[in-house]
């Protein structure tokens, strides 16, 4: 690796620096700070509930608890098997002040798909949701004996949902708990919570698979807590984030994967922000969301800007409460960028991350220096440089072709 000053350091703007402190703690106490600053704000809406910090924090405490009466302990993995609805909060940050591993499995994956993370990362316990076809699904891998144990949110309780059922939750079989009955175990429960370190594993985050079967990459509370650091310091550095202000952000981007995980569950949170939940993509949905419920942030993925780039009337939209947009997940086409860029006066700013580097890893910068269709520069504390296919030892200069290797404290562990 090249030693500093590093050569995209000449881009940065006056108060962005390079290098940054990561904060040596677990995620669930960077969200307790948050929680105890911003008690009876707003954490999560959903639907037409409302959910403050302290009443996240109360949820996240008894599915803890819950799940350490239940028998889980300290290392135990547990598969999300969720949508965007709050009970991915309640229990990713419960199972990680467990002192559990979270294993993310996505509704959009096959059965076989599912079977083999459940098998690969050990995983014998799910939590799910009885909104549409996910609890028969999960039904099925309980009486295959792929899990001992299922744990149901009942989405019913936010009411109906359009083109959606929400099919009954079984009864009388001591393998179903719900999660509101794990709940009250955990509110009655005199279980200690585990202590947990920094380098304690977190996350179990699955690749695509695009080289045979999905990979799980192993990240940390350390390497997790590096990537919300880095993206902080990033808008903290442009101004985009002044101090005390908080966020209203659009959630549609699915909590299981690690962008929206880390841009929206983790860093938002982190500062106070109201996360908006979405179940799915709608071009109309979210411009209603931007005029008339005041969206101050969204990050999308190309698909969607390209449904909203092409909507006749954007340039006539109010879209002033909206002050920060993203692209990731794939290249946006350049002709995109710089519609919405012509339509909104707003830059669609992109980068490259993977799940291994918990998504933070290269990003445009929101003023100054940008090329549409550029993947933008190293974040801060992130060192990058090319080096050749065939010798991965020889660093390339500039103009040539070869492969990424990068050095941060974002990386998985394996």
């Amino acid at each position: 690796m090249s030693e500093r000053p590093f050569p995209w350091e000449r881009n940065y703007p006056a108060g962005l620096p390079w290098d940054i402190a990561v904060p040596r703690e677990t995620i669930p106490a960077m969200l307790g700070s948050t929680i105890a600053r911003y008690g009876a704000d707003i954490a999560l809406e959903y639907r037409d509930a409302r959910i403050s910090f302290t009443d996240l924090g109360g949820a996240i405490s008894d599915v803890a608890k819950g799940v350490i009466t239940l028998g889980l302990r300290r290392g135990d993995r547990v598969a999300l098997y969720l949508p965007n609805t709050p009970a991915h909060p309640f229990g990713f940050f419960g199972a990680l002040s467990a002192g559990l591993v979270v294993v993310h499995l996505s509704p959009l994956d096959a059965e076989r798909e599912l079977i083999h993370k459940l098998h690969d990362s050990g995983a014998r316990v799910l939590v799910c949701t009885n909104l549409g076809a996910m609890l028969a699904m999960a039904l099925k891998l309980l009486d295959a004996g792929h899990i001992d144990r299922l744990i149901v949110a009942d989405d019913a309780q936010y009411g109906p949902i359009a083109g959606m059922a929400h099919p009954p939750i079984p009864q009388h079989d001591a393998r179903i708990i719900t999660i509101d009955a794990l709940r009250a175990i955990g509110r009655n429960s005199e279980a200690n919570l585990p202590l947990t370190d920094p380098d304690d594993l977190a996350l179990l985050q699955y690749t695509g698979g695009t080289t045979g079967l999905p990979k799980g990459a192993m990240h940390t509370h350390a390497t997790l807590r590096a990537s919300v650091a880095i993206y902080a310091a990033f808008f903290d550095g442009q101004g985009r984030f002044p101090p005390g202000e908080r966020f209203r952000a659009i959630c549609v981007l699915p909590l299981f994967h690690i962008y929206a995980l880390v841009v929206l569950l983790l860093l938002q949170l982190s500062r106070g922000s109201t996360l908006m939940l979405r179940l799915k993509f709608d071009a109309e949905t979210t411009l209603r969301d931007i005029e008339i419920n005041r969206a101050s942030y969204f990050p999308g993925v190309p698909t969607m800007w390209i449904a909203l780039a092409n909507i006749a009337d954007l340039d006539k939209r109010d879209l002033s409460s909206l002050k920060l947009v993203g692209s990731g997940g794939a290249p946006l086409p350049v002709e995109i960028g710089l519609r919405f860029e012509r339509l909104t006066g707003m830059r669609l700013g992109g980068g490259w991350g993977m799940t291994e580097t918990a998504s933070a890893g290269t990003g445009n910068l929101l003023d100054g220096i940008f090329k549409h269709g550029s993947a933008g520069m190293p974040l801060p504390g992130i060192k990058l440089d090319v080096v050749a296919l065939d010798d991965p030892t020889r660093v390339l200069p500039y103009g040539e072709t070869g492969e990424i290797r990068i050095k941060s404290p974002n990386l998985f562990k394996g």
